[in-house]
């Protein structure tokens, strides 16, 4: 690997929720993977208290310094960001994401060794750097769009609650302090925030032979949450573009 000598340490750039959607990828705005960035990414999942991240770091300072101008280096603190590690499922730390140009990210746990994560970033990420150009993104609103069967649009739901339907169930994944700001008026509704799920699936047995519609701010929480209870054998679906659009 030809190394880049610059006269300023590049060091990895901490993220907010609020940076991370401008400068990687938008997850209260789009449904699919869409990275923002002209250069591949590696992002650290990290936490102060975490024994093993303490190892990681002054690796992934050295890997951020070796490979600048062609790797971006980015930091989240997951109890400070606690959204951001929400969204992505970060469940054991530290977690490294690694974001290539025009694919899918990929998610390794723990405190990898420099030789692996170069060998992940020169196979993974350095190739991607001749994607130059991105297809652009369809125009069309999510109501023109098809709607998977695991997904049910704004215009679908009203039209069910307007029927009256029996056997549904709604189940907002939000925090309640976003349940009391703002849901959709229908019962019966329980509230189980996403990071709760697992633990709770007792509650939602007695609705086991209901049509479940998950939904969130954005649909991203209610879709991991709609992949759960369908692996649990639940009859889910996912309200598309959350509450947002409805």
């Amino acid at each position: 690997m030809e190394q880049i000598t610059h006269p300023h340490p590049v060091k990895p750039e901490p993220l907010t929720a609020e940076t991370f959607r401008e400068k990687v990828f938008d997850y209260q705005t789009e449904r699919e993977w869409r990275y923002k960035g002209t250069l591949p990414c590696v992002i650290d999942f990290w936490a102060e208290w975490c024994g093993p991240c303490r190892m990681l770091a002054p690796i992934f300072e050295e890997l951020a310094q070796e490979y600048a101008g062609k790797v971006l280096f980015y930091k989240v603190d997951t109890d400070a960001e606690q959204e951001l590690a929400m969204v992505f499922g970060i469940r054991s730390i530290p977690s490294l994401l690694f974001v290539p140009i025009g694919g899918k990210p990929q998610m390794a746990v723990g405190a990898l060794p420099k030789p692996t994560l170069t060998e992940i970033i020169e196979k993974e990420l350095i190739p991607t750097l001749q994607t130059t150009d991105q297809p652009p993104a369809p125009e069309s609103t999510p109501e023109e769009e098809p709607t998977a069967d695991d997904e049910i649009s704004p215009a679908q739901l009203k039209e069910l609650l307007d029927s009256q339907a029996n056997g549904l169930l709604l189940l907002d994944v939000r925090f309640p302090d976003e349940h009391a700001q703002r849901r959709i008026e229908y019962e019966p509704q329980i509230l189980i925030p996403l990071p709760e799920l697992e633990e709770r699936l007792a509650e939602l047995e007695p609705y086991r032979n209901h049509q479940i519609i998950a939904y969130c701010r954005s649909g991203n929480r209610s879709a991991r949450a709609t992949e759960l209870l369908r692996a649990q054998g639940f009859k889910v679906r996912n309200l598309r573009g959350g509450i947002l659009a409805w």
